[in-house]
């Protein structure tokens, strides 16, 4: 290994550990004085608390036009400098621990968690390719670090939309890259992991916390989106920390559990839609768990905490369209040129028969609900065994009870799924601590959750090391990144064309290959929904002088096509004394539109 492979390792493994260094300082300062007895996770509950205001910090520099690289290295050393006290206390366990005999321990410890999340890491370190990351996720952070505040996107599938996560890719963006951001969900993956191993432990027996720690990354969808700039492992860490701390609260009786619930269960709604789920969720259970004690203040307190965290994302929303849920829904709020309501999928009668196969579904029919890297097979065969203990253990019981709502009230999409994994592996590591107490003889009870370790982590670790070893070492240069592009994205060679022909002055209608967008340097136009919709400005196709107008009209002097959309330019006759080419290869082609339709 080089020199320069190694500054790319240790400056991108520099990134991801500060920002989970710096989330870990901001949450434990939060939960100052939580009762934390007889239970762990305070360090990933911590991660998710911090990395949810970070992102509602971000939004608030957003508001003031000051969401710059010196603003947000400013925020961060004042987490550090606030969290002095944090470190010193870091410091001196370690440092105990090394007396006792325990640093040999916590070396082991660390080399196999190394082994065990070195092909993620790796995995993650990858250019943007993923379709809805290069479609919105990553161009919605490009422009709030190019213009330091939260601009209206007209241009985008979806112009405005709950956004704290890709406000925090905009941080690392500003601070280290964009393959930077890909370590936002890495975080967010692992911290999900930790407190899924610590509420285990908790909730049954250490076996079971790793059950459930491997269970959850043992998906290989689990090691894609740890690795790309969708924001659903953001959604899940939110989602699974909102749950955990009404449980808590529901153990000690301390209300400030019930504020933490609200405040991650408000983060997850700023994260996604689908998190307002975990809002009317989680304010259910409290809301239920308060009548049992005849009071209505704890799911007061809730509802309060939670609108507090949600209403920036969603003031701002309806200030821009007069929608909380824009694009969705319009037949409620009013209709925009960017009404979505077709990507909500299947209602009624439908809904209820996709969510029935799902779980089958994304482990083997994928290209029925998304086409995303699968899910373990273990998804669809543990379900006997969960149902099985949920008959005998109220705590499953309630945690599936979660995943079946969700299941049967959200969009069948396979990574929406993933924002209730953790608790359905939750559910696999308690069913199994279960199964093995009941039938297990004393050695198989000593080694069988060691062994079910490693087969369940084994789908997720398998599928990112083979990522690793099909794509070869990670692109480390300028050369290497536009090779690795052109390779993924075949419409990639005509984007890169006009990026040196016009940069980020260049403004581009593009047929069917609207996931482009980020990696233009300039406007990408055209999708299936707003004011440059396919269908508006299609129709036009096969009248060249027709087309070049509505074109120059959208204020585009570019046209890039990519083929088997369905438009084909050399079949329209005169189309090429309105348009010059200027590139052509078997999957797109890019044109200059002339001024004057040229004669």
């Amino acid at each position: 290994m080089e020199a320069e492979d190694i500054l790319f390792f240790a400056w991108h493994l520099a990134a991801g550990l500060g920002l989970a260094a710096t989330a870990y300082v901001a949450g434990r300062l939060l939960l100052r004085g939580f009762d934390f007895r007889g239970t762990g996770g305070r360090g990933a509950l911590a991660v998710a608390v911090g990395l949810a205001a970070l992102a509602q910090a971000l939004l608030l520099l957003g508001f003031a036009g000051r969401l710059a690289i010196g603003p947000v290295a400013a925020l961060g050393a004042a987490v550090h400098a606030l969290g002095l006290g944090v470190w010193r206390e870091v410091a001196r366990r370690l440092l105990e621990m090394w007396r006792t005999g325990g640093g040999r321990r916590l070396g082991l410890a660390a080399a196999l968690a190394a082994l065990a999340v070195a092909p993620f890491f790796v995995a993650a370190l990858y250019p943007p390719t993923a379709f809805d990351e290069t479609l919105y996720h990553l161009p919605y952070a490009r422009a709030f670090a190019r213009t330091g505040s939260l601009p209206f996107l007209p241009e985008l599938r979806f112009p405005v939309f709950p956004q704290l996560g890709e406000l925090l890719f905009a941080a690392m963006l500003l601070l280290a890259g964009d393959v930077s951001a890909h370590l936002v969900e890495l975080t967010a993956v692992l911290a999900t992991a930790a407190l899924l191993q610590a509420w285990g432990r908790r909730a049954a027996s250490p076996a079971a916390g790793w059950i459930a720690a491997a269970a959850f990354l043992g998906h290989p969808i689990a090691a894609f989106l740890a690795g790309s700039a969708y924001v659903e492992p953001g959604l899940a860490l939110f989602g699974c920390a909102a749950v955990f701390a009404a449980e808590r609260w529901r153990e000690t009786g301390q209300g400030r559990w019930v504020a933490a619930a609200g405040f991650l269960a408000g983060a997850a709604a700023g994260t996604k839609y689908l998190g307002l789920f975990f809002v009317a969720a989680v304010g259910v259970e409290v809301l239920l768990a308060g009548l049992r004690r005849r009071t209505f203040a704890p799911a007061a307190l809730f509802a309060l905490v939670a609108c507090l965290a949600l209403a920036p994302t969603y003031g701002r929303i309806v200030q821009h369209t007069g929608n909380p849920l824009f694009p969705f829904f319009p037949q409620v709020f009013g209709s925009s040129p960017w009404d979505a309501d077709q990507f909500l999928g299947e209602r009624g009668g439908a809904r209820l028969a996709t969510a029935a196969t799902l779980l089958w579904d994304v482990v083997f029919r994928r290209d029925a609900v998304g086409g995303l890297p699968p899910y373990s097979p273990v998804l669809p065969l543990a379900v006997p065994l969960l149902l099985w203990a949920a008959a005998a253990l109220p705590p499953v019981r309630r945690w599936l009870l979660y995943v079946a709502a969700f299941l049967l009230l959200v969009p069948t999409h396979a990574h929406y799924l993933f924002a209730v994994l953790p608790l359905f592996a939750l559910s696999l590591g308690v069913a199994c601590d279960h199964l093995l107490r009941r039938t297990g003889a004393a050695p198989l009870r000593r080694h069988a959750p060691a062994a079910a370790c490693v087969l369940l982590l084994l789908p997720g670790w398998a599928y990112a090391a083979w990522r690793v070893a099909r794509l070869g070492a990670p692109p480390r240069d300028g050369a290497q990144r536009e090779a690795y592009l052109a390779r993924q994205l075949p419409a990639y060679r005509a984007v890169a064309v006009l990026n040196r022909l016009g940069g980020e002055s260049a403004t581009a209608y593009a047929v069917h290959a609207e996931n482009m967008v980020y990696l233009a340097e300039g406007r990408l136009l055209g999708d299936w929904n707003g004011p440059a919709s396919f269908a508006r400005v299609l129709r036009a196709a096969g009248d060249p002088e027709a087309l070049r107008r509505a074109l120059r009209r959208l204020g585009a002097t570019y046209l890039l096509v990519a083929r088997g959309g369905g438009f084909d330019p050399a079949t329209v006759p005169g189309f090429e004394r309105r348009f010059v080419r200027l590139y052509a290869d078997r999957h797109a082609s890019l044109y200059r539109i002339r001024e004057d339709g040229g004669g």
